[in-house]
């Protein structure tokens, strides 16, 4: 998944953006050279990631983030900036672990329950930008394959959830209009993070946590759309592609329609 970022400028999602009317000004963001651990390299990223989107926000810029994980996301918040700001969560997985809940030890599974501020609070606050953001700011979609410990606390803290089940019997319009009515009344803009396992594996394999029960790309751009004509998009992430399990293209294509539709 590291890699992910790095074949979709290859294949020239820069080019694309840019042939559609879009001033793309590309910017690669690396780790010092040294040991690094894994924690130690997702805050010093996530630093570097605030810095810049900081910078894009405060020049009228859309911060477009390519990146190999889902921790990246708490830099882009941090830069844009939690006021007046929500953020919605595409992932099949809740990413609400914290060092007590998880079973496997996996970074990267903590990375929602960092912003909620619910563990690594001390790294965290050395992002500039970074405060946390109240869980009923959250809004996780897709999610299909959840631990227990880690919805508990999303039950626990109020982190608002839909899936792909509940959005085809009520329909997108009623299920969306449900789940953010709370929050039309205090925010305006939304942060929004697209893990791409979001999708169904029989509509993309986009990395080796795929699974069944997700949504379709036609959902995911029909709930883009949506958001998009009710709130100000202030910061844009795609996550989690791994490019060598990617069959035909078609996880490639569906980020493609996917940016498409929200830019």
């Amino acid at each position: 998944m590291g890699r992910g970022p790095l074949h979709l400028v290859a294949r020239g999602v820069s080019d694309w953006l840019r042939i559609r009317g879009h001033d793309v000004d590309l910017i690669p963001i690396r780790l010092p050279d040294g040991f690094a651990t894994e924690v130690e390299s997702a805050i010093a990223i996530q630093r570097k990631i605030s810095i810049l989107a900081a910078s894009a926000c405060g020049e009228g810029r859309l911060p477009l983030l390519l990146a190999g994980n889902c921790n990246a996301s708490l830099g882009l918040l941090a830069g844009v900036g939690s006021k007046d700001t929500g953020l919605v969560w595409f992932d099949a997985h809740g990413d609400f672990n914290t060092p007590e809940t998880t079973l496997s030890g996996y970074f990267d599974g903590m990375g929602l329950a960092m912003i909620a501020g619910l563990c690594w609070r001390s790294l965290a606050a050395s992002i500039p930008g970074f405060s946390p953001l109240e869980a009923r700011d959250i809004v996780l979609v897709g999610a299909h394959d959840l631990d227990p410990g880690e919805t508990n606390l999303m039950d626990q803290h109020g982190v608002r959830r839909f899936g792909a089940d509940e959005l085809r019997l009520d329909g997108v319009e009623a299920t969306l209009r449900q789940v953010f009515y709370p929050i039309n009344h205090h925010l305006s803009r939304l942060v929004v993070h697209i893990d791409l396992d979001v999708l169904d594996r029989e509509e993309a394999r986009v990395n080796q946590y795929s699974s069944v029960g997700g949504l379709t790309v036609k959902e995911t751009v029909a709930i883009l759309e949506w958001l998009s004509g009710r709130f100000q998009i202030a910061g844009l992430a795609l996550s989690s592609y791994n490019p060598d399990i990617d069959e035909g293209d078609r996880a490639l294509m569906a980020a493609q329609k996917i940016l498409a539709s929200t830019l």
